[in-house]
């Protein structure tokens, strides 16, 4: 499984304390993500975006690839086709949550449109951590300060159930239009988040 970081322009909080020691196998600035993988002591095997929000200069000696302002997608999408292009199949976008809330929403749906196509994605800042999930299941480690969420993409995700937490939830039927996954609270050290049918958008947050 191909680890990648798609670092993008706006970052809350250090690119450094977001990524801890992880490892990835590819590296990938979308436009202004060229500067926090500097300040991070990081070296991207790629830049991509129309570098509008770039403030250092664009090195010599890393690959390149400049598309123009106006296009139908977005720095972190092309960052995230290309990933996908060059077999990337567990990836995590750094950024792009708290500043501009349609490029937030833009992010979400991005994550939600390649699901079928990777193993594992999630976006994450300083605060928050958002993953999707699609007819299955996974485990969420507890986190101290955080509150776990968990709403439907689609009109109506069947078979929830929640383990672990404060508030359980045993096939349960969510809906897009309810929220009523909102601001659960960890019971154990693991919460475990399982659909039957149906996409989940799964967010840890903290105060």
């Amino acid at each position: 499984m191909k680890k990648c970081l798609i670092i993008t322009s706006y970052i809350e909080g250090s690119l450094s304390e977001i990524i801890g020691d992880e490892a990835f196998d590819f590296i990938l600035c979308a436009d202004g993500g060229w500067d926090h993988a500097l300040q991070a002591g990081l070296t991207p095997d790629l830049l991509i975006g129309d570098f509008d929000s770039m403030k250092g200069c664009a090195p010599s000696d890393i690959e390149i690839i400049t598309f123009p302002a106006e296009k139908d997608d977005t720095d972190t999408g092309l960052c995230l086709k290309t990933a996908i292009s060059r077999g990337c199949t567990d990836i995590l976008i750094a950024g792009g949550l708290g500043g501009r809330f349609d490029h937030s929403v833009a992010n979400i749906q991005l994550m939600l449109g390649v699901v079928d196509l990777v193993d594992h994605i999630a976006i994450k800042d300083g605060r928050n951590y958002c993953t999707v999930l699609k007819n299955g299941e996974i485990q969420l480690q507890k986190k101290e300060g955080f509150h776990l969420s968990v709403f439907s993409m689609t009109e109506q995700s069947r078979g929830v159930c929640l383990s672990g937490v404060k508030y359980l939830l045993s096939d349960y039927t969510l809906t897009g239009t309810f929220p009523l996954g909102v601001s659960n609270e960890f019971a154990d050290d693991y919460a475990t988040v399982r659909v039957g049918d149906g996409t989940l958008l799964i967010v840890l947050s903290s105060d």
